[in-house]
């Protein structure tokens, strides 16, 4: 594989994770990094430092950037997600592959005209839902796409982390429904575990199918912590070739647990988690497979690069494949409506480290049991629950938010 030339936009935050394995792609001789563009150098000297010990030249302005360099193969974007849409297009436009970190977009309206903009420049866009390159995951897929479980009738995701006040105080947008007139919808799907309910819509058989997008979505918000996002949601979302995804997160739980997704087919089922491992059983037996680590980064960006050097290699995550997750996103706000307050009698605060840390333990005790039964918190029941409507999704283009939360914060310019 030749060596590809790369630039970067944004260094500080997750970007401290891009700096790091372009430097080890550049020390295995497969990158070059050429630029970066960061107008806060002085918040991110390390970062700084790594690059332009790398040779990269730095730059305050991306698109003079990209104008001095045309040279360049593909351009990372790690910025905060409401700049995602415009740089994608700007780059794109530009005549750039990208590698732009999740979520790719808010709304489906702005995913959708970026995915117009990949088809019109024929530009390939890789979306970093990282763990879709794991080699569990991809055993994963391949065994559901060959029907080792008949037909895939349930796919359950849950997701316990704790996340401390300091987590939301780290930056203006953290917990935000809309910052600085843009939609940010900053919750437990949208960032935490996006990786979560990417892949359960991925195990369901329909992201990159276009006739198999949510038939409806049900969903119920909530917040321990004093924000306008939520930190507890549950989602179900049935789709059109009538799998039904379950969803349930939570960040106020006592550590952090191992993420995991279980599929249920009409043959057997299979379970997968965050250590790259994956369980199949069928009636067959019992299979088990443990991949160690899983340099997930490392196999993103390795792939965009094959599929730069041979057209027609299929992307890991390329964003047309990332519709059903933004759907079901957007229907979740439509259907709950309002992310409301859990009662401070069912909340425990207590000091963690040099920050504080909101725990909600009536859920910590009952999430799992309530997802092994397939149930909303409101119907299994949780006492401070309020059942929601599902959301029917059909014709859905456009996004707006609900006109409870809107009215709090504004209403946003995109």
């Amino acid at each position: 594989m030749k060596t590809c030339r790369a630039a970067l936009i944004g260094i500080g935050g997750f970007g401290v994770e891009h700096v790091n394995i372009m430097k080890k792609l550049a020390g295995e001789g497969s990158l070059q990094v050429v630029a970066f563009a960061e107008p806060n150098v002085g918040a991110h000297q390390e970062s700084y430092g790594k690059l332009t010990a790398l040779g990269a030249i730095h730059y305050t302005d991306y698109v003079r950037m990209l104008t001095l360099h045309p040279d360049i193969d593909f351009v990372v974007i790690v910025t905060p997600i409401p700049t995602h849409k415009p740089m994608c297009i700007q780059v794109m436009r530009m005549g750039f592959h990208v590698l732009v970190e999740k979520p790719p977009a808010i709304t489906i309206q702005d995913l959708d005209e970026m995915i117009a903009v990949q088809r019109e420049t024929g530009r390939l866009c890789q979306v970093n839902f990282q763990t879709t390159s794991g080699q569990a995951l991809r055993m994963l897929m391949e065994k559901l796409g060959s029907g080792v479980l008949g037909h895939v009738k349930h796919v359950v995701g849950v997701g316990m982390w704790k996340r401390l006040r300091s987590y939301y105080d780290r930056t203006r947008w953290a917990g935000k429904l809309v910052s600085d007139g843009q939609y940010v919808l900053d919750g437990t799907f949208n960032n935490p575990f996006a990786h979560l309910l990417h892949n359960c819509l991925l195990a369901a058989g329909v992201e990159g199918d276009p006739g198999l997008y949510p038939e409806s979505v049900q969903a119920e918000l909530y917040h321990v912590n004093d924000i306008e996002g939520d930190d507890v949601s549950c989602i179900r979302a049935v789709m059109a070739n009538g799998t039904s995804v379950y969803f349930y997160a939570m960040l106020c739980h006592e550590a952090n647990e191992v993420p995991s997704i279980a599929v249920y087919g009409t043959r057997g089922e299979a379970h997968w988690n965050y250590q790259n491992k994956l369980t199949i059983r069928t009636q067959d037996g019992e299979e088990d497979f443990a991949f160690g680590p899983a340099g997930l980064m490392r196999n993103m960006y390795l792939n965009l690069m094959e599929a730069i050097e041979t057209p027609g290699k299929p992307l890991f995550s390329p964003i047309e494949a990332c519709r059903s997750f933004v759907m079901v996103s957007n229907g979740a706000y439509e259907s709950a409506r309002a992310v409301r307050a859990i009662p401070s009698r069912f909340v425990t605060e207590r000091e963690d480290g040099d920050s504080t840390v909101c725990l909600l333990p009536g859920l910590s005790e009952k999430m799992r049991d309530a997802a092994a039964k397939r149930q909303l918190y409101s119907e299994y029941p949780l006492p401070w629950a309020t059942p929601t409507r599902p959301f029917r999704m059909e014709g859905y283009r456009r996004f707006e938010l609900p006109a409870d939360m809107r009215a709090s914060n504004g209403r946003p310019t995109n």
